[in-house]
């Protein structure tokens, strides 16, 4: 008797583009050009006028901004650094770094005032979805977050991890023959108070009338509370609120934002998740608050459903080169500089966002690009890169493997275009979060380990911690520059 056992299928992988990093001329952006411009001409001039007694008294002058003109600290240029370091030292002389909440501070109850938004947000009710859109003027978006449920991708089959990431694949390709749709942010967050709803269901079902064995097991399972930690995944979405409603939305724009929501929604159910209800005000406000205050979830209110969330700002921001203070924790956050170039399983971010006892939050924002849009910056790209490798033979100069493979991204980007797909601009935020700025130290040189395990590389962001938080760790589907 033989038996045959059928191959495995293999899961299938995922690679990614490099990060672009082309400029108008040589590798140089513009601002580097004109920079270098500058010194040129001051080096000529001198030339001309006094000969090379002039050449190298005018030294003083056009090395430095020949120097930073061409060179480039941590992955930015160091033109690019001297605007980040102005903004910063500004912000400093005026206060602009810390944000203080008055106690008897109190706003509309439709009006919401974080640090980092101009000009405030309001709460419009959605009836017809149940829910709450958060609607901000200067921007002119409207924001909807839902809460996102899996079933389990990393225990599947490679069958069935396969058909999870294409069900994804597909709600992503749809965002982009949505034009009302600006962005998308996905955020996977750790948060304390994850045996809320066990100490619930045991005060429930098992402590009336208990003996002595039943109440020392709640003791331990009231320590787990205090110890536990728990998953939370949101996606909110940000919509383009239709023309003519750039004070206020009327109902027939509110109807067409919510049919917008309700198409996503069913694309979620589609794909094998599990979206609940969009987001009610007090789901916002929690999502809200505990972002700031983390350690609100592990005091317990949570496990009241239905109490009021009345204040969701932090009572106050401190600001840092290289962190954010809020109310009860310190965060850093990192930008997702370059994702795996070599193939990796779909679940290669699992080091990174699953760590047992690490408070993290991972923001994946997707953009879609329209079709004539992406094209148009493509086949700029690649006439950019014309240009570049022109230059580069006239001056001797043979192109790198890292020219090439940014040319092949562009070209099968072009291709997928091409063929129907959509293009999006993804960007990557991590959000390291810890009690106090020495334990956050801890965490992020943990945090720097598991993307090294992950195939990422992570820059820690300066000069903007409190936008990149914002960005990163508050569901409010908002882009960072």
């Amino acid at each position: 008797m033989s038996a045959s056992i059928a191959p495995t299928p293999a899961a299938a992988s995922t690679r990614f583009g490099r990060l672009e990093r082309r400029g108008l001329l040589l590798g140089l952006g513009l601002a580097q050009l004109v920079v270098l411009a500058v010194a040129l001409t001051i080096a000529v001039t001198a030339v001309y006028t006094a000969g090379m007694s002039g050449l190298l008294v005018a030294g003083t002058v056009w090395a430095p901004l020949a120097v930073a003109a061409t060179t480039s600290v941590r992955g930015r240029s160091v033109v690019e650094w001297v605007p980040l370091l102005a903004e910063w030292q500004a912000r400093r002389l005026v206060g602009g770094t810390t944000s203080i909440t008055r106690p008897g501070r109190r706003l509309p109850a439709t009006e919401l005032a974080l640090p980092g938004v101009a000009g405030g947000l309001m709460l419009i009710p959605a009836h017809d979805l149940g829910a709450v859109l958060i609607f901000d003027r200067r921007a002119g978006t409207v924001t909807a977050v839902v809460q996102v449920h899996g079933s389990g991708f990393l225990l599947d089959d490679a069958a069935t991890q396969d058909q999870k990431v294409t069900g994804w694949g597909r709600v992503l390709a749809s965002l982009c023959q949505q034009p009302a749709i600006v962005r998308v942010q996905l955020l996977h967050r750790t948060v304390p108070g994850g045996g809320l709803a066990m100490r619930a269901w045991w005060n429930d079902h098992a402590m009336a009338g208990a003996p002595w064995p039943s109440r020392i097991l709640a003791d331990l399972v009231a320590k787990r509370e205090v110890t536990a930690d728990r998953q939370e995944t949101l996606l909110a979405v940000a919509v383009r609120v239709p023309r003519g409603n750039a004070r206020g939305m009327t109902a027939t724009s509110i109807g067409t934002i919510e049919r917008h929501l309700a198409g996503l929604h069913d694309a979620l159910t589609g794909a094998d998740l599990h979206p609940g209800g969009w987001a009610d005000e007090r789901a916002i406000r929690w999502a809200i608050r505990t972002s700031y205050d983390p350690d609100a979830a592990a005091r317990g209110h949570s496990a009241s459903v239905h109490a009021p969330v009345s204040a969701p700002e932090p009572m106050g921001v401190a600001e840092g080169w290289t962190q954010v203070r809020t109310d009860t924790a310190v965060h850093a956050v990192y930008w997702i500089a370059e994702w795996p170039r070599s193939d990796v399983h779909p679940a290669f971010l699992q080091p990174l966002v699953l760590a047992p006892g690490a408070r993290r939050t991972f923001a994946l924002i997707a953009e879609p690009l329209a079709p004539g849009r992406a094209l148009r910056e493509i086949r700029r790209a690649r006439a950019e890169h014309a240009a570049d490798s022109a230059q580069r033979a006239r001056a001797g100069q043979i192109e790198d493997e890292a020219t090439h493979a940014e040319l092949a991204e562009l070209l099968r980007r072009e291709q997928d275009l091409v063929a129907g797909h959509g293009d999006l601009r993804f960007t990557g935020l991590l959000t390291v979060t810890a009690p106090t700025p020495d334990e956050l130290e801890q965490a992020c040189a943990a945090a720097e380990s598991a993307a090294a395990q992950a195939i990422c590389e992570v820059r820690r962001l300066v000069g903007q911690q409190t936008l990149a938080h914002l960005a990163g760790a508050v569901p409010l589907a908002r882009g960072i520059s």
